[in-house]
């Protein structure tokens, strides 16, 4: 026994240090306050879903944000106010920028955040709950490519049949 209590400490030379993950936790809480900073209504400019374009309806929010549960989530509708709203819900877990989207199709991908450069925001699925089907459609990764303080694409891909499908991508402003 006691050659395993020696042989232990080796194995775990490999798992990051304190201080890589206090890094990726301080990178993690700057992406969650740009999330934050997005508060409020975004008016689509152009976009498609899943290959379809989307007619722009003037004067509608497109995107809506809204902070809550005293500041430990930001909750985004996209298509707000349309029979086909979805909800995405993003939060701190575990030190990691993470993400519930609570999609039209009924099922629910969560996320977490895969990359950040130049201010945008990358997440890769972990897991997708209310699928009764691998093969079904789902959403499986998500970006938001910032343009500017009040211009933004938020970019959503699908798999089907455990392979990348159709993508959509939503460029909106925010009425300043």
């Amino acid at each position: 026994m006691s050659l395993a209590l020696i042989l232990f400490p080796a194995a775990c030379g490999s798992l990051p240090s304190q201080s890589e993950h206090a890094a990726d936790i301080a990178v993690a809480n700057k992406q969650y306050s740009r999330i934050m900073s997005v508060v409020g209504d975004w008016f689509l400019v152009d976009g498609n879903q899943l290959g379809q374009v989307i007619e722009v309806e003037q004067g509608q929010p497109f995107i809506t944000y809204e902070i809550s549960s005293a500041g430990n989530s930001v909750v985004e509708k996209l298509f707000a106010g349309q029979e086909k709203e979805m909800t995405t819900v993003y939060y701190m877990d575990d030190g990691a920028l993470s993400l519930a989207h609570y999609c039209s199709l009924g099922n629910r991908p969560y996320m977490t955040e895969a990359s950040s450069q130049d201010g945008n925001i990358s997440f890769e699925l972990v897991r997708v709950e209310n699928m009764l089907d691998a093969n079904d459609v789902h959403i499986s990764s998500h970006s938001i490519e910032f343009l500017g303080e009040n211009e933004m694409i938020a970019h959503w891909s699908s798999t089907k049949d455990q392979k990348p499908n159709k993508s959509s991508a939503f460029r909106v402003i925010r009425n300043p």
